[in-house]
Formats: C-alpha cells, sequence, structure tokens
C-alpha cells in the first residue's frame, strides 16, 4: 500500500540519531481534525523503516477518538528515506506487476464511476500513479498532484497523466478547475491539518462530485490489540489516524454527504494481511517477510476474516463523501 508525504516531505533524510528522544509530551494538545481535547495515549518508535531511534507519542481526542501525532517533527520530510514510492531495476514502478493493487485501484475506479459516471478528477498524493493510470483508462480526465519529482516525470512521460509536482497540496488544489472527483487515497493521514485538507477538497468539488478516501482504520480490531506495534500507525509518518464516525462528523458540517464506508473493499483486505504479517516480525524494516511469517499472517488474516468484516473493524477505511448537486 503506497503512503504519501507530507506538505514538507521534500527535505532530504538525515541520518538517525544514536539514543532514542521523545517527540511529544504528555501535556495538553488540541485534535487536528475537530480541535478537541486530548489525552496520552502511547508512545511509539518507528518500526516501519528505522530512519530514527527516536519515540513518539501520540495521543487520543476525548471529543472524536482520533490518534495523533502530539507534536509532528518540524522537519517530518527527513523520515521519508529513499525508496519510499517503490520501483524495480529498470525504473518501472511496482505496482505494474501486482496483480493485488491493480485489482484494487480497478475497484475504485469502477466504484467511483457507478456513483458519479466520469468527469474531472484530482488525485492528490498520487505517488507512483497506479490510481491515477486506473482512472486515466477508466474514462477519467485526470490531474495528479504529487511532490516526488521522480512521480510526477513517470506519470507524464510514461502515463500519460498531467502531474503537477508541489509540495503545497491544499493550495494547488484550489486553483484548479472544480472536479467531479478528488481522491485522497492514504493521504490524509500524512497531513498535518486533516481538517484543513478536507474542507479544500470540498471546495474543489462540483455539485454531486465524490470526495474519496482511504485511511488507517483506529477502530480496527488490529490498532486495539497492536496499539504501537501497528503496521499502519507508521510512526511518525502517519500524524493522525482518523475513524469512520470522526471523518462523517467533519464531513457533515461541510456538508457532504457518506455514500459508501467499507474496510472489505480489495485494498482494505490487503491492508489486513499486511497489518498481521508486519506484527508477528522483530524487524519489519530488514526487507522482505520471511515465509514462516508471511504464511502465519495470512493464516491469521483468514481466521480473523468475520471479525475485521463486520461493522468496518479492518485496518483500512475506504470512504466516499457527495457533495450536493
Amino acid at each position: 500500500m503506497s503512503a504519501r508525504s507530507p506538505a514538507d516531505a521534500g527535505a532530504e533524510p538525515q541520518a538517525a540519531h544514536d539514543a532514542p528522544e521523545a517527540h511529544g509530551s504528555p501535556g495538553a494538545h488540541s485534535c487536528p481534525l475537530c480541535g478537541g481535547p486530548a489525552r496520552f495515549a502511547f508512545t511509539a518508535e518507528d518500526r516501519n523503516r528505522r530512519i530514527t531511534a527516536e519515540r513518539f507519542s501520540y495521543h487520543r481526542c476525548r471529543e472524536c477518538s482520533s490518534v495523533f501525532l502530539a507534536s509532528p517533527p518540524r522537519d517530518l520530510g527527513r523520515y521519508y528515506g529513499g525508496g519510499y514510492h517503490q520501483f524495480d531495476a529498470d525504473g518501472q514502478p511496482l505496482w505494474r506487476g501486482d496483480p493485488g493493487l491493480l485489482a484494487a485501484e480497478a475497484w475504485r475506479v469502477q466504484t467511483l464511476r457507478a456513483i458519479v459516471g466520469g468527469g474531472t478528477l484530482i488525485d492528490v498524493g498520487a505517488g507512483a500513479g497506479g490510481f491515477a493510470a486506473a482512472a486515466r483508462d477508466g474514462g477519467f480526465e485526470v490531474s495528479a498532484i504529487e511532490m516526488d519529482g521522480a512521480c510526477c516525470e513517470l506519470m507524464q512521460r510514461e502515463l500519460g497523466v498531467r502531474a503537477i509536482c508541489t509540495d503545497r497540496p491544499l493550495e494547488t488544489l484550489s486553483t484548479l478547475p472544480p472536479a467531479r472527483v478528488v481522491s485522497f487515497w492514504h493521504v490524509l493521514e500524512h497531513l498535518p491539518d486533516p481538517a484543513a485538507a478536507l474542507a479544500a477538497a470540498n471546495d474543489a468539488l462540483e455539485p454531486g462530485g465524490v470526495l474519496a478516501i482511504a485511511v488507517p482504520n483506529p477502530d480496527s480490531i488490529q490498532f486495539k490489540l497492536l496499539r504501537s506495534r501497528w503496521a499502519h500507525l507508521d510512526a511518525p509518518r502517519h500524524v493522525c489516524l482518523m475513524g469512520a464516525g470522526a471523518l462523517e462528523e467533519r464531513a457533515r458540517e461541510l456538508g457532504l454527504e457518506p455514500v459508501l464506508k467499507t474496510t472489505s473493499d480489495p485494498s482494505g483486505l490487503a491492508c489486513n494481511v499486511h497489518g498481521w504479517v508486519y506484527a508477528l516480525r522483530n524487524d519489519p524494516s530488514s526487507g522482505a517477510a520471511p515465509y514462516a511469517a508471511l504464511r502465519a499472517g495470512v493464516l491469521l488474516a483468514q481466521a480473523l476474516a468475520p471479525v475485521e468484516r463486520r461493522g468496518c473493524r479492518g485496518a483500512a477505511l475506504t470512504l466516499l463523501l457527495r457533495k450536493p448537486s
């Protein structure tokens, strides 16, 4: 599952600190989604990539239950080391050879076409262009917003997708014509101000248009059991984890109407397996999962599938929100 960088993620990565140090404190912090008061929840390390030995303090909002990084590092870009968007030895994005990812993107396009028919689509944080290419092939007129220069060059040169290279995605949204779809596929959790991102996306939609969101699900069984060991926490790159209730409440304040909510779409089901496999590994940053961990994670996901598919308890939430006509 690809993830997206925050607005300042263009900085060069620096060497990891020699000794652990805590980012944030148990003091008072306000929720970046609803502004409510919060309480200290736990600390977490960069288990996924091991770019740093620091620990990061997460808080939980008392009002909307979002879980967020109490004090995001000002140099957050350095935690996105080389290889964040994965390419093969020939410079091709790995999604091209991954049937699971291709199926997930095709499901997203088909679902959106069933709701809006077609038209212009803006993909914010497009990464290496997997969804943008699928949307183009599905008949949408696509503009991609991405800060990674290599990804933008690939989309322009090989995919035929208009790519806007910028580290100010919300400002860029305001300069584009209204769109039938604005998508934030695993982007919102990386942004320090998700409330502002939702408002900017709403402003960028045509009447009757759809805002498409996928985020790690803090209401999931995995997060309740694994907490700081959960792969989809991805400290410190995931700044804020927002559940369905919190996002729907914010959407209603903006006038958006939920039309689909699921954690059992193809991407969500893949995130379930990914989460269990990573939890069984001592060092997920060391490379591909050993066969034993991979097999055990798949079996665990299969055994828990009835629980994860009930009541949106899966690892990743997909939410489609429509702007009234």
